[in-house]
């Protein structure tokens, strides 16, 4: 595996959910997995960072993670003054 290349094995039945999918919306599995994780990117980003900065605190884990999240939910010129 590449470092820009993840491989996922797909059970048989997500495998014929999302062939069906393509067939009705002409849309590869590819790009629907592509877009899904571009949008769950900040989330992702937000844990990650919360984990770094908490050294195991589960409490403080929880106070950053929402932090970083309700700072992600401002508009983008709210968040330059933050």
């Amino acid at each position: 595996m590449s470092a820009d290349t993840l491989t996922i094995k797909l059970d048989p039945e997500l495998l014929a959910l999302f062939r069906r999918y393509q067939a009705h919306t002409q849309i590869a599995p590819e790009f629907y997995i592509d877009e899904l994780l571009a949008k769950t990117r900040p989330t992702l980003q937000a844990v990650v960072e919360a984990l770094d900065e908490a050294a195991g605190d589960p409490e403080a884990l929880a106070q950053l993670f929402g932090r970083k999240m309700a700072n992600l939910m401002q508009p983008p010129s709210d968040r330059a003054s933050a």
